[in-house]
């Protein structure tokens, strides 16, 4: 937003040398960076950088069977194709190449890393952001200071999960608590990532698949804005440039198997890189079990049958079609497009003003005259961060700390109150603010304001301090709402 970053430039033009400086010039200099910083958390081995690189369209971050992401990782374009090895002790070198599978072949003891930048030439993000893979949240090591520097830094999060559980409504608080609150529902999203192992792992995961999101949706609400359910592998593999003709033409001799032979083969991926007599040898299985895994195979042999069927031949532009729609990352993209990066303006500045509130609270123990920080400088700062936090766009931000503390029970509300909060915070449009339909009319949505503004102002008055101050900004963003919906 141009005020916030008006603001920033004028402070950084008055504040003398010292600490407070640095860390506004550093807040300036982020609002004027045009890609949005996108975290990856999750616990361990949950699928973090499989999505990284499905959202990259290009396997960079190192993936497999066990956790893999032992440092922080940051991927953005580039000009080449090269890595920034960032020490703890602020010392820093390029190197040629991509992130090696083993950080111990970086060259530097892993202990003493503290993260590295992956640079890619022709690198197209999803979205055009800077992604981040962080460590599992519970490796041994845990998150330490470059993981929490990292998720601090970032504006938003996906938050992965393999199999969810009650482990994560817990890990997801942590992190947020370590981001120092800012990860709510604002800015987090949650995604299943590993979908067509739910159950038996047999047959169509998205009936179960869609009814475990919207569970865990439920249970994380306030935490996440959403959970989407993806095939991770299959996702990583369609928009990827792995799969290639040759590969294609492996299904093609793959379909031509005896239908039982087959069945039997994909009971499971063990079966299948064990089946003996199999028209692919055991190096092409391998290869195509590693691009799409048991339901992958499914998916492209039933691509493959139609086909056939049909009269036509199918190949690697049409297989990753239909892996594409199977995986179900399009809407993971779509989600992160519209709920995070056409935000993004609003996702910095909120986290802007509150980088220069806390660099402005450090202030005085600066080791600096106290003349040098006067103490009108600081009360015009502070009045101004007041008027640019009561903006529509950046007064719902004001809601996160409510939305973490109605996730962690901790804010009384019941049941529906807590609901209008969540959907007041996180809606897209006024009508979504409002829980109504997206084709209510200016009239309904005047009214509906009005009524919603009563309630919260009945609450604002009550004896609960916390549930007060939540409820006066609730009101305030309801009362905004009627003033800016014409009359009928």
């Amino acid at each position: 937003m141009p005020l916030v970053s008006e603001f920033c430039a004028e402070l950084e033009g008055r504040l003398p040398p010292g600490p407070a400086f640095e860390a506004v010039r550093t807040v300036h200099r982020r609002l004027a960076e045009p890609a949005l910083r996108i975290a990856v958390g999750g616990r361990m081995n949950a699928g973090k950088s499989t999505l990284v690189n499905a959202l990259l369209g290009r396997r960079l971050a190192a993936s497999a069977a066990t956790e893999c992401t032992t440092v922080v990782a940051w991927f953005r374009p580039g000009r080449l194709n090269r890595l920034l090895v960032r020490q703890r002790d602020g010392t820093e070198h390029w190197r040629a190449g991509g992130l090696p599978r083993d950080p111990r072949d970086l060259g530097v003891p892993v202990e003493r890393i503290a993260e590295v930048v992956v640079e890619a030439a022709g690198l197209r993000p999803a979205g055009d952001c800077v992604l981040v893979d962080t460590p599992g949240l519970d490796s041994l090591s845990g998150l330490d200071g470059p993981a929490l520097d990292a998720l601090g830094r970032a504006d938003a999060m996906i938050y992965v999960m393999p199999h969810p559980g009650a482990g994560d409504a817990e890990a997801l608080g942590a992190l947020r608590a370590q981001a120092d609150g800012r990860m709510t529902a604002l800015n987090a999203v949650g995604v299943l990532s590993r979908i067509d192992l739910l159950g038996d792992g047999h047959g169509d995961p998205w009936p179960r698949a869609r009814q475990v999101a919207a569970t865990n949706a439920d249970r994380l609400a306030g935490l996440v804005d959403a959970v989407l359910p993806v095939v991770g592998l299959l996702a990583q593999t369609a928009l990827g440039d792995d799969f290639t003709e040759p590969d294609a033409a492996l299904v093609r001799r793959l379909v031509e198997a005896p239908a039982a032979e087959l069945r039997r083969a994909l009971y499971s991926g063990r079966r299948f890189l064990a089946w003996e007599g199999a028209p692919l040898t055991r190096s092409e299985r391998e290869r195509l079990f590693g691009l799409l895994g048991v339901h992958g195979i499914g998916v492209a042999l039933t691509a493959a049958r139609r086909a056939r069927a049909e009269g036509r031949p199918i190949g690697a532009a049409a297989l990753l079609t239909e892996f594409r729609a199977a995986s179900g990352i399009t809407a993971v993209v779509e989600h992160l497009r519209l709920r995070f990066v056409d935000a993004a303006d609003a996702l910095r500045s909120a986290a802007a003003l509150g980088a220069v509130e806390a660099a402005l609270a450090a202030a005085p123990a600066d080791p600096l005259p106290p003349d040098l920080l006067p103490a009108d400088l600081l009360r015009h700062a502070h009045s101004r961060i007041g008027e640019l936090r009561r903006h529509p766009e950046l007064r719902r931000h004001e809601l996160a700390r409510a939305l973490a503390a109605v996730a962690g029970r901790r804010l009384e509300l019941d049941e529906d109150t807590a609901a209008a909060l969540i959907a007041l915070a996180t809606g897209r449009t006024p009508a979504a603010r409002l829980r109504l339909p997206a084709d209510t009319t200016p009239a309904d949505l005047r009214r509906a304001a009005a009524r919603a503004a009563r309630d919260w102002r009945r609450l604002e008055d009550g004896p609960l301090r916390d549930v007060g101050r939540y409820a006066r900004i609730a009101r305030e963003l309801c009362e905004g709402i009627y003033f800016a919906t014409p009359p009928a």
